[in-house]
């Protein structure tokens, strides 16, 4: 890619922040490492050299305020409609990639969903995975995935009359017993980047779209922050990166 910004698409990075949280109240706003949560995906979109505008979605005022703090823009607030627990991702990005569009004459070419409960995440992930999506045009988005330790080939699920089926099937003879290596390839999304390109929601209202490309990433960047144990974890990991 070129390093001429002109030549770049415009890359907007959202962060959604909404301030209702059942597992962890306020979890948005919960110190880690002395900053709020959100903090630190905020950073990360700042520090991107090819993000054009990051933006944080939310319909709470103190979390507004502590993304401007931190250099976000926050030119809306989230309706009440898309903030409660059933608005899916589609639903936020449509809006922000849609207010920008209408009230500011602005329309981003690619939108990078940055969820705040990933903080370990790195800048060239972000980065890479935005490349990714650029470097193929019939692309529609990029999703960022590591190889599982255990297949869902493995795994089995229990039917209404008490008995264990597999709970994925193949071709191949009593899967659950042979080598992984014989399974086919399985890739789990990580939380850490989501690259959609704006065409595609604007169109389908989908932050996937018919072709998705894998950005995969290394098994132990596989951490979101769910529980008061991973803020711990999460504490002790940026702890340690701070003095290196």
């Amino acid at each position: 890619m070129e390093n001429n910004r002109s030549q770049l698409p415009h890359v907007l990075a959202i962060i959604p922040a909404r301030g209702g949280s059942k597992g962890l109240p306020r979890k948005n706003l919960r110190l880690l490492a002395g900053e709020p949560l959100l903090v630190h995906s905020v950073r990360t979109a700042l520090l991107s050299g090819l993000v054009t505008r990051t933006i944080c979605s939310t319909d709470d005022p103190e979390i507004a305020e502590a993304a401007r703090q931190c250099g976000a823009e926050v030119p809306f607030m989230r309706p009440a409609g898309l903030s409660g627990d059933t608005a899916t991702d589609a639903d936020y990005a449509f809006h922000a990639v849609s207010w920008l569009r209408n009230e500011q004459d602005w329309l981003a070419d690619v939108l990078v969903i940055l969820w705040p409960t990933c903080p370990l995440r790195r800048v060239e992930d972000v980065d890479g995975a935005i490349r990714t999506l650029v470097a193929d045009p019939t692309a529609d988005s990029v999703v960022s995935v590591v190889r599982p330790n255990k297949s869902p080939y493995k795994m089995w699920r229990r039917t209404n009359q008490g008995y264990l089926v597999p709970l994925l099937t193949s071709d191949i003879f009593e899967q659950y017993a042979g080598p992984r290596q014989r399974l086919p390839e399985v890739l789990a999304p990580n939380g850490y980047v989501h690259v959609v390109r704006a065409a595609t929601l604007l169109q389908s209202s989908s932050i996937l779209g018919l072709k998705v490309l894998p950005f995969e990433m290394d098994s132990h960047h596989n951490f979101d922050i769910d529980t008061e144990e991973d803020f711990q974890i999460a504490e002790a990991e940026l702890r340690t990166k701070s003095k290196l």
